[in-house]
């Protein structure tokens, strides 16, 4: 362990009263056991939203007399969803851009903190990426989400503003991992990951180039091509983090099998519902994620339906619980065939996969059924009618799809990139 690791527990204790090492233990201890009920954490949450909020004042104390709510249901009743017995005091904020769906700001009271960064410092010790050891973070470092110098060095952290990968970028970021052989984790969105690991392959380099020994990706699905890649490359753990600003980790990849993200069960009760009614899915379609946080008693978050879709069923690993085997982008960016059936999402890349000479690529469903394809491609490209071939055969043979040439998929305002989007409103 590193000085760092030591230096925060201490401070943890001086300021916290050493409630982030409670929650990170409590934390380790249920990933690991068989056990896996929140019962009495769920009944102790509903008992505090109805003694202490407006909004769920007198609605019981089983899960299923509470509604599910979006990002909307929680804007539009803000004040009365707040406990009175937070109001006025100081909490963390955490805000989202907005930029796959409502931006959205939630606070957390100083238990809830402590469990998000208990839960950071866990799951990141799973892939092999120990607090204190020097860190590149790649994302789009807006002004609110901007990290001092001071709480830089404190975390030894390299920060990297990913809003633009262009060549000048790539070229830095090459000098950069080549030159500080401190550097042991990379934490970046999947698409970051492919761009860098495509360029530095292309270049000759090989995992003896570079002092990385784990990499987690975030926000986005990992392709399996580039997990192939980072893995060739640097040689490394490499997992998948499904997370988001408002909540914290809800899970991860473990070590054993790529296809399984293994539940924050610690922090949260997950239902898994079907797409258009509210109830239970099964194990092997595609369902709605809808979580409960535990410990935010600041501000209750029960039954947030969080717009993301998942695919659940047993583990394959040597955890025997249920996990997400697949998770997928927004609910509101589902694609549709001809015919008006959801698309599962996967199979959406699984044609780009198989085509060669794609850099990057965006499927959009313009309308009912009007399709565009955009493509930023290598030279020599010459797959435009297989690709339509096999979306036809895929979304129906009627379907008007277009191509687009462009030299780069921009990225959102968050730094995100969306490789499925849906223009067309099915529901009007």
């Amino acid at each position: 362990m590193n000085f760092r690791w030591y230096l925060f527990w201490l401070q943890d204790f001086i300021i916290n009263r050493g409630m982030t090492w409670k929650a990170y233990k409590d934390i380790k201890k249920t990933y690991y056991s068989e056990n896996k009920n929140n019962d009495e954490k769920i009944k102790e949450l509903l008992k505090h939203a109805n003694e202490t909020t407006e909004f769920y004042k007198g609605k019981g104390l089983e899960l299923s007399d509470f509604p599910i709510m979006t990002k909307r249901d929680f804007l539009d009743n803000y004040d009365k969803i707040l406990s009175n017995k937070y109001k006025g005091k100081i909490l963390h904020s955490m805000s989202t851009s907005g930029s796959t769906g409502t931006p959205f700001r939630v606070v957390q009271d100083r238990r809830k903190r402590c469990r998000v960064i208990a839960s950071i410092l866990f799951f990141g010790q799973l892939c092999g990426y120990t607090f204190g050891e020097r860190q590149m973070f790649f994302r789009a470092w807006v002004n609110d989400v901007k990290k001092s110098n001071l709480k830089k060095f404190l975390q030894n952290m390299v920060t990297e503003d990913i809003s633009k990968m262009d060549d000048k970028e790539l070229q830095h970021l090459e000098k950069v991992l080549t030159k500080d052989k401190k550097i042991r984790n990379i934490l970046a969105y999947a698409h970051t990951l492919d761009d860098i690991s495509t360029y530095l392959l292309n270049k000759g380099y090989t995992s003896k180039d570079f002092s990385v020994t784990s990499i987690i990706a975030g926000s986005e699905t990992l392709e399996n091509k580039t997990r192939h890649n980072i893995k060739k490359l640097f040689d490394c753990n490499v997992v998948s983090r499904y997370s988001n600003q408002e909540n914290g980790i809800l899970a991860q990849n473990c070590l054993e099998s790529d296809n399984d993200f293994h539940l924050n069960y610690a922090n949260y009760h997950f239902e898994f519902l079907k797409l258009d009614e509210d109830k239970p899915a099964e194990e092997g379609e595609i369902a709605r994620i809808v979580i409960t946080d535990l410990y935010n008693y600041a501000f209750p978050m029960i039954r947030y339906d969080t717009g993301d879709l998942a695919i659940f069923g047993q583990s394959s690993c040597s955890h025997k619980e249920l996990v997400m085997k697949e998770v997928y982008g927004r609910r509101l960016d589902l694609i549709y065939d001809t015919n008006g059936n959801y698309i599962n999402p996967h199979t959406i890349s699984i044609i780009m996969r198989k085509v060669k000479k794609i850099k990057q690529y965006k499927f959009t469903q313009i309308e009912e059924k009007e399709y565009k394809v955009s493509l930023n491609v290598e030279e020599g490209f010459d797959f435009e009618k297989e690709i339509e071939k096999d979306y036809k055969e895929l979304i129906g043979k009627d379907a008007i799809i277009t191509f687009e040439y462009t030299d780069e998929i921009p990225v959102m305002s968050s730094g995100k990139r969306k490789f499925v989007e849906n223009l067309f409103n099915k529901d009007n």
